[in-house]
């Protein structure tokens, strides 16, 4: 929920930096992009941890890691691109690959946690969806924009699933 929060205030300061050619605009770029990557690693981590120590489910680990590790070099590439403009072509064709390759990795986590052995209290399948979704819509590259509408939606029914996985503690299955 946080993510799909933030992300409009951040678009919109983002917007303002860029429109009044302020000082301190390549900087605050970083420091958002630096955010994003630490909570979607937080984030999945979490989500990570949920699944394993809840439903002894590891089917998603290998996605969620492969995940993490897209979206850190993804990151890498667009700091890179901020302070190296020399690279910052090759730097911006490399984040469309890895962009896509990003986009068929949540497709297919989507759809391993079909396998879930729980409802999630009647949200996996929405969740599973919306992430099928905004994989798909991710990998196509020009509906990226719809792909930030779908994203903030499975970020909200995420949000929703882990409150109310406090608000109803089971028995965790350590594996």
């Amino acid at each position: 929920m946080t993510s799909a929060i933030l992300s409009i205030p951040f678009l919109l300061l983002s917007h303002h930096f860029y429109q009044n050619d302020e000082q301190g605009y390549t900087f605050f770029l970083t420091l958002i992009q630096l955010a994003g990557l630490f909570l979607f690693i937080y984030l999945n981590t979490f989500l990570k941890r949920f699944l394993n120590l809840r439903f002894a489910f590891h089917e998603t680990d290998n996605y969620i890691d492969f995940l993490i590790t897209i979206t850190i070099f993804l990151t890498i590439a667009g700091i890179g691109a901020l302070y190296l403009p020399t690279l910052a072509e090759p730097l911006e064709l490399f984040s469309l690959l890895l962009l896509v390759s990003f986009g068929v990795g949540q497709l297919l986590f989507g759809i391993k946690l079909f396998s879930v052995p729980d409802s999630l209290q009647g949200m996996l399948k929405p969740f599973c969806l919306f992430a099928i979704l905004t994989g798909l819509l991710i990998a196509t590259i020009f509906l990226l924009p719809l792909a930030s509408l779908t994203g903030a939606i499975a970020d909200v029914m995420l949000g929703t699933i882990f409150f109310r996985a406090c608000e109803k503690p089971e028995k965790l299955n350590v594996s």
